[in-house]
């Protein structure tokens, strides 16, 4: 349906400092990059981190567009509509999701959140909609995959507004029933999904990570928070981790929902208890106890951090009225996501591991869950992203000290920062030096690594995960540690 300038104006009634122009300006769309700008669109400008938007409107009206969301007054012809908000991120996301005629409302959405293991759980919960007859969508970290023949590697946990929109329209236009998102807190803070409600949504942990952007841990729960008590619908499902202590909380703080809330450590307040806990390095099983009845769960995923994964998408399963045999047959088929616990081996026998572990629990966690399997030494190469929280970074040195034998320091993404004063940050965190390898290039890192291990040993390429590139002053150069290793490894 045909669109007009008064229309945007009425779902942003609350965010409007000032407006004018013709109210009845015909609008065929909104962006907020002026290089993918159409004649007819609606232009959005704000102050970015890096670029103001603002300094792109003249070549958003150079390109057709035909109306202004700003953040702040600017000059402009004098025929063209405009108007300035108080909070553009919520701006954009009603513009955005209005442009696209509310695609979201055709399906039902089921989220993810916390500091670790989103990606994972989205993976099982995909494959257990697939599993239930369901035709599913996902949008998380590694990919987007819109329900057509192949995904496309993702750009962000959860993408820009006008972004979002765009991959609800291919869902809907694909027929997908289900849409599977892993929802970031910056996603959460920003308010990018608009009005969009959730059928169901599962809360994994909350660890250290993101500081930088959200100040305190208090504003980042805050953030985690807005997908239970604002965007899930009442009397849907809530899963939420009992053995974190955010977890508990919410659980305390967010009670107009239908709550399924699990533990592995027998945690008195969970409804839901895992217990027979077995894994070994090709396996795991366990049992989950719900109110009325107990599952018999079994996976090739290992690693306990992956019970917790296993636990909470098998918990929103069951919440959403899924079968036992529909989510035993998701599992067993799912050998988890790119780059999360990703084993390599090659001719010269040995096991090298790559892992997404950014944050100083998740390197434990992963480094936790190898020991158990390493005959020898276990050898662990990890950098700190640049730009981002730096108090993390010698706590991930910490994390290593405590749990691998050999720690090799290198460069992650160094973005803006010199690589050096990255490691120098890290090596703050370091009790002892002995143990430590400094070897700011990567791949000579990985090199490195491999030439020094027998086939007895483990090596983890931390941080990184799936990603294809390695970003150092603002360039985003190809880069990808299973690639890598497994050049070195054959």
């Amino acid at each position: 349906m045909p669109k007009i300038f008064s229309d945007y104006l009425a779902v942003l009634s609350d965010l409007v400092l000032r407006s004018g122009g013709n109210l009845q300006a015909p609008i065929l769309g909104a962006c907020c990059d002026s290089r993918e700008c159409q004649p007819g669109f609606l232009f959005c400008a704000m102050q970015g981190e890096r670029l103001d938007g603002h300094h792109f409107i003249e070549q958003a009206l150079q390109r057709g567009a035909v109306a202004i969301l700003s953040e702040r007054e600017v000059p402009l012809p004098e025929k063209v509509p405009w108007v300035t908000v108080k909070e553009p991120y919520p701006a954009f996301g009603r513009v955005a999701e209005l442009a696209a005629d509310f695609p979201a409302h055709t399906m039902k959405l089921l989220g993810v959140t916390g500091t670790n293991g989103k990606t994972t759980t989205a993976y099982l919960l995909r494959e257990i909609l697939k599993a239930a007859g369901q035709k599913p969508g996902m949008i998380g970290t590694v990919e987007y995959d819109v329900g057509g023949e192949r995904c496309r590697t993702a750009e962000r946990t959860t993408p820009t507004p006008f972004q979002l929109q765009q991959l609800f329209i291919e869902m809907k236009n694909n027929g997908v029933t289900d849409a599977v998102l892993e929802v970031s807190s910056h996603a959460l803070a920003q308010e990018r999904l608009g009005t969009a409600r959730f059928c169901g949504a599962a809360f994994t942990n909350l660890t250290r990570d993101h500081l930088d952007y959200h100040g305190d841990f208090e504003q980042y729960y805050q953030c985690k928070k807005r997908l239970f008590s604002q965007l899930l619908d009442v009397d849907c499902p809530m899963v939420v981790n009992m053995d974190d202590p955010w977890g508990q909380r919410l659980a305390s703080e967010v009670t107009a929902r239908k709550q399924l809330t699990y533990s592995l450590h027998k945690h008195p307040s969970a409804n839901i208890q895992a217990d027979n806990l077995f894994q070994d390095e090709n396996q795991t099983t366990f049992d989950l106890h719900f109110p009325d009845c107990t599952w018999h769960l079994h996976s090739p995923l290992t690693g306990f951090f992956n019970i917790c994964n296993l636990t909470s998408a098998a918990c929103l399963a069951y919440g959403l009225g899924i079968a036992e045999a529909s989510v035993q047959q998701a599992f067993l088929r799912c050998h988890g996501a790119p780059g999360r616990l990703q084993r390599l081996t090659g001719k010269s026998g040995l096991n090298v591991f790559v892992d997404y572990a950014h944050t100083d629990d998740a390197l434990r966690n992963v480094l936790g869950a190898l020991r158990p399997i390493c005959k020898g030494r276990l050898f662990v190469v990890f950098g700190c992203g640049g730009n981002r929280d730096r108090s993390k970074r010698p706590l991930m040195a910490k994390a290593a000290e405590e749990n691998a034998d050999q720690i090799i320091v290198t460069s992650d993404n160094p973005r803006f920062e010199k690589p050096e004063d990255i490691i120098k940050d890290i090596l703050v965190g370091f009790s002892s030096l002995k143990r430590i390898t400094v070897q700011p290039d990567r791949e000579a890192a990985i090199l490195e690594t491999i030439a020094r291990a027998t086939p007895q040993d483990i090596i983890l390429l931390a941080g990184k995960g799936h990603e294809e590139y390695q970003e150092i002053n603002g360039v985003k150069h190809h880069f990808n540690d299973a690639e890598t290793a497994r050049k070195y490894l054959n």
